[in-house]
């Protein structure tokens, strides 16, 4: 012990200084990594891959999960029903109007996050134009028809006073066939386009 205390007395102020361990940053995100982490708290991505791109899964607007995010949600929530053999709805709600797309979403999120239940998945699709996702697990056409007025009349009421308004397209998706997000998104296209409902799958 005395040894190993002499050295330390011995040795330049400098030389003790350049051996702590220095302040690291994340190479994707920036934010600072505590000593030994192998994987970055903020961001969620390797610290020692430096091509890595952060995992943000929320929507810094909107509070809502990000497309990045919600896409997968919807394949799993679409696996799941198929699974147990159950109806799954799935809203798009697209914003029109010369209000910037960022005060869109964060006011039409507001309404949405306020109106589904809590077991449903809101997110945001897109941006130009706002678009939002809202994915409502063990739902028929009739709960999906039910959840979508009641969305729209929520939507347009907040969005009416900025001089905007929406519009909604609604999937109902039976358990009898597999289909995937995407087909499942841009069946919800058509609908919001057409003003009809869609289905899809066969039924059980």
């Amino acid at each position: 012990m005395a040894n190993t205390t002499d050295r330390l007395y011995r040795m330049p102020i400098g030389d003790f200084l350049r051996r702590r361990p220095e302040a690291q940053t994340c190479q994707a995100c920036g934010s600072p990594l505590p000593h030994g982490a192998v994987f970055c708290p903020s961001c969620g991505v390797r610290t020692d891959d430096p091509q890595a791109e952060p995992l943000h899964i929320v929507d810094r607007t909107t509070g809502l999960f990000n497309d990045r995010f919600v896409r997968p949600v919807l394949e799993d929530e679409l696996a799941r029903a198929h699974r147990y053999q159950r109806n799954l709805g799935v809203l798009l709600i697209e914003a029109n109007g010369a209000l910037p797309a960022d005060e869109a979403l964060k006011t039409m999120a507001a309404a949405l996050a306020s109106t589904v239940r809590d077991v449903d998945t809101p997110g945001v699709l897109g941006r130009t134009p706002p678009q939002l996702l809202a994915i409502l697990p063990d739902t028929d056409v009739a709960g999906t028809a039910h959840a979508a007025n009641r969305v729209l009349a929520a939507v347009n009421d907040s969005l009416k006073t900025q001089g905007a308004s929406a519009a909604v397209g609604l999937v109902c998706v039976r358990p009898g066939q597999r289909v995937r997000a995407g087909a499942v998104i841009e069946s919800a296209s058509r609908s919001l386009r057409s003003g009809r409902p869609e289905m899809m799958g066969k039924p059980a």
